[in-house]
């Protein structure tokens, strides 16, 4: 983990860490910021011209999806000591020629910002973006392909990703006519 000091606007001295911000010296915090304004952010800094949805057909399209199960973080509680809340679902995704699990995470993060800004479409049950909402997406190495863990940042955009998850999943399953 990467840390570096850095100076807020309000003069108070915070560090950011590659996983956020931690404040060290009281009220200071990253500039709050739409769904609409981070999807922008990523599209402008991310996201080029050699991005485009058509490199992810085969997860898009469900081809390469294996599984979906429910992804939960643990937090101290105060009763209890630890506590599991769901924080979205988890994806595993099969082995796709010349893909990595870096360019896969930058396709899939340009993939939900340029549906946030409207500029491309998708199946209702896209689990790798929320309407009106942002979602967090990581991509990790695993044996025989990808975990794709999809997060939200509310409990109630926790549970709609884990259902459109699990809703995509079982759609892409069911043969057609």
């Amino acid at each position: 983990m990467r840390v570096r000091r850095s100076i807020c606007r309000s003069g108070a001295e915070h560090w950011v860490t590659t996983f956020g911000w931690v404040a060290v010296a009281g009220g200071c915090q990253p500039p709050a910021r739409g769904p609409a304004d981070q999807a922008a952010f990523i599209d402008s800094t991310r996201c080029g011209p050699e991005v485009n949805d058509g490199d992810l057909a085969p997860v898009l399209s469900g081809e390469a999806v294996q599984g979906v199960g429910p992804l939960y973080s643990t937090v101290e509680s105060n009763k209890s000591g630890e506590e599991s809340r769901l924080r979205g679902a988890v994806i595993t995704v099969g082995a796709v020629p010349g893909v990595t699990a870096e360019w896969l995470d930058r396709e899939l993060e340009c993939h939900g910002a340029r549906l946030a800004l409207g500029r491309t479409t998708s199946t209702p049950d896209d689990p790798f973006w929320l309407p009106g909402s942002f979602v967090d997406i990581d991509v990790r190495p695993a044996k025989d392909g990808f975990v794709v863990g999809v997060a939200g940042f509310s409990s109630a955009d926790a549970r709609q990703i884990l259902d459109r998850a699990r809703a995509f999943a079982k759609a892409k399953k069911t043969p057609g006519p």
